[in-house]
């Protein structure tokens, strides 16, 4: 069955229908659902979420665009979120500098303090970066020592060489709907040029629907997309495709097999 490793469904948008949407799951061949927190308030959702539905899992962290809208014992609270046995990762994080008032140094700032807290609870950690290879890049080299427990470069957009030099660190590259846009032949280069042992699936929703719903409501079951275009480049079938990225996705996050 399908894994979504990293869906919103926090979300205000799914509100009217979150219940029969987390109810439906196996009705929608959905194994297990992974819902991301993005500042401290979805990251409360986010746990508690996965306490209240079985296959949901949760992540905790603070998203660059949030950086600046902190608690002072913010760290203190994502921890103790983090001790929940159903929290998977802490994520999402990372830098984002898509849009020109982005304030680079308290993204920066937020990001080697949640590096720090990595190295506490040693759980792997989903990374967010877009616009922002460079910096992020020379972060990880001076604090990626802290990651014990390995990252995720969530809905990947960068390059093939990127991809190749971030699984040499042992991370796992994730990509969601954009794969299966027409013409994005950049993500076709680094899916074929990846190990398929450290490719994900994620579906991103409500953002980034895959064709051939593009342009409506984004869902977690939509991942079926994302598994079929990897089969496709890789030249799968696609129920074997399917069996290695649940592979994957275990391995990724170990809590998800409740380990």
């Amino acid at each position: 069955m399908l894994i979504d490793t990293h869906a919103h469904v926090n979300d205000p948008v799914y509100k009217g229908e979150l219940p029969r949407m987390l109810e439906s799951m196996q009705d929608d061949g959905l194994e297990k659902i992974i819902c991301v927190g993005t500042n401290q308030q979805t990251s409360r959702e986010a746990v508690a979420f996965a306490e209240t539905y079985a296959r949901v899992f949760a992540t905790v962290g603070v998203h660059p665009s949030d950086t600046g809208k902190v608690s002072a014992d913010y760290i203190e609270e994502l921890e103790k979120l983090a001790q929940n046995k159903k929290c998977v990762a802490i994520g999402e994080i990372g830098l984002d500098y898509h849009y020109e008032d982005t304030d680079k140094e308290t993204q920066a700032k937020r990001l080697i303090e949640q590096f720090e807290l990595v190295n506490e609870v040693e759980l792997p950690v989903v990374f967010h970066v877009r616009d922002a290879f460079g910096d992020f890049n020379e972060i990880l080299k001076k604090h990626g020592k802290l990651l014990r427990a390995g990252g995720i470069m969530h809905c990947y957009s960068g390059s093939r060489e990127l991809a190749e030099e971030y699984v040499k660190m042992g991370f796992y590259v994730s990509f969601s709907g954009s794969i299966t846009f027409k013409n994005n032949r950049k993500a076709e280069e680094v899916i074929a040029a990846l190990p398929l042992d450290r490719i994900l699936a994620e579906t991103d929703c409500p953002y980034l629907t895959p064709e051939p719903h593009r342009g409506k409501l984004n869902y977690p079951a939509y991942v079926t997309y994302q598994v079929k275009k990897i089969a496709e480049v890789k030249g799968l079938l696609y129920e074997d495709a399917l069996r290695i990225l649940t592979e994957n996705a275990y391995s990724a996050f170990p809590r998800l097999a409740g380990k």
